[in-house]
């Protein structure tokens, strides 16, 4: 691996502020991660992503390479962050780790809610032929959106949906991260 650091936000406040700089740059990818790739999301934010969830907040292990008078050099991979977001229908997250859990009941004792991820679309960048795609004011990124119903455990091992939501991909990490909308 290159000798370069990447950036691990350790917390949902330092994630929020990397976030942040995501969608300000609008980059293909950078150096600042917002979450460790090969674990699940720090306790502090408000759901839990494990790793399986890499492609869905944008996080890819990408190909580097350092050229010296046009010849590479230098190859090697590193984790990258982007802000392509893609949560995509059918997913089911968590507010807590239940890996370990055997059973629905199990599950539904130890956490506070889930949430099932609806109709999705992804972040894209509009085309010509993409021209009725909500855009962002400040570039042609579109910044999809997440439709998800939020479930809580009843005490005879059910649950029932509390809320539902339709947000956009960059709303939907920033809830996941802090539980703000």
């Amino acid at each position: 691996m290159s000798s370069a650091v990447l950036t691990i936000a350790q917390d949902a406040k330092m994630a929020e502020e990397t976030l942040g700089l995501l969608l300000a740059k609008r980059s293909k990818g950078g150096k600042a991660l917002l979450k460790d790739p090969h674990s699940a999301t720090n306790p502090s934010w408000h759901l839990w992503l494990p790793p399986h969830f890499n492609t869905s907040l944008d996080l890819r292990f990408i190909w580097k390479q350092k050229i010296k008078d046009k010849v590479v050099v230098e190859k090697w991979k590193e984790w990258a962050q982007g802000s392509s977001f893609c949560f995509n229908e059918g997913a089911i997250i968590y507010d807590r780790d239940v890996t370990e859990l055997e059973t629905w009941g199990d599950v539904l004792d130890a956490i506070d809610f889930y949430l099932v991820i609806g109709p999705s679309r992804p972040v894209t960048l509009r085309s010509a032929s993409n021209s009725r795609a909500r855009v962002d004011s400040k570039s042609n990124r579109d910044p999809g959106s997440v439709n998800f119903k939020i479930y809580v455990p009843t005490s005879n091992h059910g649950s029932v949906i509390a809320q539902e939501y339709t947000v956009s991909q960059d709303h939907f990490v920033r809830y996941a991260i802090s539980g703000n909308l």
